[in-house]
Order: C-alpha cells, then structure tokens, then sequence
C-alpha cells in the first residue's frame, strides 16, 4: 500500500491557505523539510504525525488516507459487482437499490452514479417504474455532465442519456444528445495506431479489428431486425453474409465468445428458415445453433485465438449467462417456440435435443 502522506498535507496546506514557512513554525521543523515530504521525498517523524493532524483538525487515519483507501475499496467492490460478474440481480432491481444505497454514502462519486444511470436504464420492471426509472437515470446523467471531469465517464453518461431520452419518446433530444459524442473516426481507437509504434501499435490495430467487427456485424444484426423483420428471404442473406464474414476472420474456426453470436445467428436463420417453408435448411441451422451452444459450454475458462489475425490473443469466457448451461437454455428454446412444432417428430430435430440432453446431464 502506497501512503501518500506528502501528497495529502500539500492537499490541507492549499486548502487551509497556509505557507509552508508558517506550517513548518507550528511544527518546529524547516520548510525544506515540508518541501520534501510534499514532493514525496521522505515522510515526516512518527512522533510529528498528531500534531500535523490537530493542525487539520482531521484524524490521524484521515492524514494517512486510510479512511480514503478503504473507502475506494469499498467502492471498487461495488462497481465489480455491477460489471461482468453480475447475476440475475442486474434486471431484478437489487443492483438498483444497491447502487442506490452507494451514492447517498458517497455522493460525489462520479463512477458508482455512471452505474446507477445505466442499471436505471438496464432494469424492466412495469412501464411505471421503467419511466421513472428513466427520469431518473436522465436527471443523474446530467449531473455527470455538469460536474465530472472524466471523458470516459462524460462520454458514457452522453451514451445512457441518448437512450433514456429514446425510451421515453423525446427522440429530438436523443438525436440531440448523441451528436454530442465524438464521430468514430476521431475516436481514440482509431487514433493510437497513428501514434504507437511496434507491438504496441500492431495490438492496437487487433483490437481495433476485433471492436470494428463487432460493430459491424452488430449493424447488420440492426439491419436484418428493423428494415427487414417482416422479409425472410432478405434477413437470411443478411445473416448468411454474417456468418460469411465470421467465417473470413476465424479461418481456424477459433470462435471462443464469437460461439454465442454464431448460436444467435442460426437460431434467427432457423426460424426465417421456418417461415419460408424450407425445412430442410431451418434443421441445419438448429443443428448449428446446438453445436455453438455445446462449443461454448465446454470452452476453456480463457482461450487463445489461432486464426491469422487474433492469433496470440486470450479472450475469457463470458460467464454473463443466469442459466446452467448454454445448452439447456438451448433445448428450452426449441421446445417452447410454436413455430418448430412442424419439426417436433422429425428424426434430425429429435437428435438434436438428444445431443443437447446429453451434453446437459453430463454438466
């Protein structure tokens, strides 16, 4: 643990407007001695330390930061909570109430408010709730907005406002609001690879690929789900260019997370497959949809990509599912949708959820 003891008399100094020669007095020390601890070049005696604090009229726990130290831990336990480690809970208004409790606590904390602004967003209750749920969310963004000096954190609060505002109908400000984030082509993704140089920019680039193509194929998804959602013949070529494009990057086939995409992607091709009547194609998709749930329940907890372009990098499970396996949650899809009745007593649809029953007993 670092004490930043130096740092936080700098701090109290500034703050009670008082000299380093004046304080140095008080203490029966010299000034270059203040200099020094406030530069972090040595600490004050031991035997000083009550004294520096009556000074303050603070804690002696408070001079040394513990008090700031555990609070931050305190804090960053409660943003875990709210990131890839989060259960069922995120949807069920626990982590509301949770987040809710963090910020009357520590009310200035501009991170724990970004993640009660978005869980506000996030959480379906009855349309009541979820509009005030909204309001809510847009009145803490605006807040982050007026005060908080973090990109990031202003950036994101930019993003959670524009679809607060879209969900509660005032599609002017959301427009409004999303002009306000920088194009993609300035941001800094795109960047760095003008500035870094070696392997630094050669990972950079990787990562660029990787987020760029996940927005693509997000776009098309997009795409196949609003103009086409009532063409079938016109969002299976949109998913089947996709799958194409998945196919270009992954030449190994080294889906490790990209698993749950290609699983998304057969099941909508199955059920379009359906609607046009073409069985025959909607049982190669279920049967696709089962192998990528499989393939994903039986990853390594972090995999490393082979195929030319992620080769080297190591990509962790998501553990983001509230279900035991992909598998079962599989097997309930197929069984509950009325549109692969036509299918039921089929040989190869039969098989399928053989394969995934015994995958899932085996679990």
């Amino acid at each position: 643990m670092t004490i930043k003891i130096g740092e936080k008399i700098k701090e109290l100094r500034k703050k009670s407007d008082v000299s380093q020669e004046r304080f140095a007095e008080y203490l029966g020390v010299t000034a270059q001695a203040v200099s020094k601890w406030e530069v972090e070049g040595c600490y004050p005696d031991i035997e000083l330390l009550p004294s520096i604090a009556n000074f303050f009229n603070i804690s002696i726990d408070e001079l040394m930061r513990f008090d700031t130290l555990k609070n931050q831990e305190k804090i960053n336990q409660i943003i875990k909570k709210c990131g890839p480690e989060r259960s069922k809970n995120w949807f069920d208004g626990t982590l509301i109430e949770m987040l809710r409790n963090a910020t009357q606590e520590f009310p200035n904390n501009y991170e724990l408010l970004y993640s009660l602004a978005k869980t506000l967003c996030l959480t379906k209750k009855t349309e009541t709730e979820n509009q005030q749920n909204l309001r809510e969310s847009i009145t803490i963004c605006m807040r982050i907005l007026k005060d908080c000096t973090d990109d990031n954190l202003r950036f994101g609060s930019l993003r959670v406002l524009a679809r607060a505002y879209r969900d509660i109908g005032e599609k002017e400000k959301a427009i409004e609001t999303a002009n306000k984030l920088p194009q993609a082509r300035d941001s800094r993704d795109l960047v760095l690879p003008e500035i870094l140089e070696d392997e630094a920019k050669s990972n950079q680039i990787v990562q660029n690929i990787w987020l760029l193509s996940d927005m693509f194929e997000y776009l098309i998804e997009n795409l196949a789900n609003t103009r086409y959602k009532d063409d079938s013949e016109k969002r299976v070529a949109l998913f089947k260019k996709l799958v194409s494009f998945e196919e270009i990057l992954h030449e190994n086939n080294d889906y490790i997370y990209e698993s749950l995409r290609l699983r998304a992607v057969n099941y909508w091709l199955a059920e379009d497959y359906m609607k046009l009547r073409d069985y025959d194609n909607a049982l190669c998709c279920i049967e696709r949809f089962a192998e990528y749930s499989i393939k994903f329940d039986t990853l390594s907890e972090v995999s490393t990509y082979t195929s030319v372009i992620f080769q080297g990098q190591t990509c962790s499970k998501n553990k983001d599912l509230d279900i035991k396996t992909t598998a079962s949650d599989s097997k309930l899809f197929l069984l509950s949708r009325k549109i692969f009745t036509p299918l039921s007593e089929h040989e190869r649809f039969k098989a399928v959820i053989a394969q995934l029953d015994k995958h899932i007993i085996k679990a």
